[in-house]
């Protein structure tokens, strides 16, 4: 008596799927192969350079053509200015009736205009003349005012134009 059960032979689709499953295997192998002698090269061709240039003496820094020289000093005297102090001073003038919208600010000139909404003409004079009386400021200009009505409320919105820079 034979108590065990032969087994009943492999089919085609698991003769197929073990097929395709070692050519798979077969491909990522070989292009885990490729891979890593790419990283390899490109390793070799990294410490060669750094060798290399260790090895070869510095020359100086190419000279720079005179426009960029010029827009880079005007570049750099325009961020010069102190322009944290001014903002610190433009916030603590601040008036709780008045809203300020946006600076446009001109660095080589010290020229700001300072855009903003008050509800009355009273609070945009009393704004304007605080912000004379500053210690920054050295010109200050009501420069334009127009009423407007935004969501059903009249606003004054205004410009000022102010030369800064009065004491530094």
């Amino acid at each position: 008596m034979d108590f065990l059960r032969r087994r009943p032979p492999a089919s085609l689709l698991g003769w197929t799927l073990m097929v395709v499953g070692l050519v798979g295997l077969v491909l990522a192998a070989l292009d885990y192969a490729q891979a890593r002698e790419e990283l390899q090269s490109t390793l070799d061709r990294a410490e060669r350079q750094a060798r290399s240039a260790k090895a070869r003496p510095r020359s100086a820094a190419p000279a720079l053509a005179p426009a960029l020289v010029s827009a880079n000093a005007r570049v750099s005297a325009a961020v010069a200015h102190p322009w944290g102090k001014l903002l610190k001073e433009l916030e603590r003038l601040a008036e709780p009736g008045v809203a300020l919208l946006g600076f446009e600010a001109q660095g080589n000139t010290r020229q700001l205009r300072i855009t903003g909404e008050a509800k009355t003409m009273a609070e945009v004079i009393a704004y304007v003349d605080t912000l004379r009386l500053s210690p920054v400021s050295s010109s200050v200009v009501l420069g334009s005012h127009e009423v407007i009505t935004q969501d059903g409320v009249q606003v004054i919105r205004f410009s000022v134009d102010m030369a800064w820079g009065g004491a530094s």
